[in-house]
């Protein structure tokens, strides 16, 4: 199965630590197509099931899910996570009912003037 990884950094008491989200290619079910992603958190693996109609849709899904995961982190709230600078977000598109929770690049590229 195709396996596609985006690596982010979180501040720790015990430094920095990888937070890797791993996604993998859509399969399809019996009535919709399936995308399967888990993120690494320091304190565990969180993984989850996004279904869409077709395999495009449930890999833009889970993109969103994961946004919504990574904006609702404790990390996230601390400041404590970030993808490339701190406060530049995380690349990740975000559902519309959560732009005002959007910084950096993420927000400027998803939210209109």
């Amino acid at each position: 199965m195709t396996l596609i990884t985006r690596i982010l950094t979180a501040t720790t008491p015990h430094g920095n630590v990888a937070v890797p989200i791993h996604i993998q290619a859509p399969t399809e079910g019996d009535r919709c197509w399936e995308c399967s992603y888990s993120i690494s958190w320091p304190e565990g693996q969180r993984m989850g099931i996004v279904r869409g109609y077709d395999s495009v849709q449930a890999v833009y899904l889970t993109l969103q899910r994961i946004a919504v995961e990574i904006y609702g982190s404790r990390y996230h709230a601390s400041g404590a996570l970030r993808w490339d600078k701190p406060g530049d977000g995380y690349g990740f598109p975000m559902p519309k009912h959560g732009y005002e929770d959007l910084v950096g690049e993420d927000r400027i590229a998803q939210v209109p003037d």
